[in-house]
């Protein structure tokens, strides 16, 4: 028996939450648009999961990186529509702040912190 990781499993899952993301009408994996570039991103998350299935160390550094782009873009998704009526008041619109962006935030935090306090070479040996 292949023994593998909470985050391989996570990236193998991939299909899943493309599959709820298609049924609900909403984003909840990524930040990025539907399109040519959501689908290769999650084609990358999905074989990240394959190929690295046995080696903790590459997938803990690769859900690093991605849970940090992942913040970044929902950080840049919240904070431009602020900056931008900053900007100019008298065109003020609402920012689009809904549950999905609330379940995404925790979701990646989740899997930030997991990577992070799981991952070897961060560790400490006691």
């Amino acid at each position: 028996m292949i023994k593998s990781s909470l985050l391989s499993k996570y990236y193998l899952a991939t299909p899943l939450f493309v599959l709820v993301e298609f049924v609900a009408g909403s984003d909840i994996r990524i930040s990025i648009p539907w399109g040519g570039s959501y689908f290769l991103y999650l084609g990358i998350c999905f074989a990240v999961g394959i190929i690295f299935l046995k080696n903790s160390v590459v997938t803990n550094i690769f859900a690093l990186v991605e849970s940090s782009v992942n913040l970044i873009l929902l950080f840049k998704s919240i904070y431009l529509p602020v900056f931008l009526m900053a900007g100019s008041p008298e065109q003020a619109s609402a920012v689009n702040f809904e549950k999905n962006d609330i379940i995404h935030f925790i979701m990646v935090g989740i899997v930030l912190l997991y990577a992070f306090y799981t991952n070897p070479l961060i560790k400490k040996k006691r």
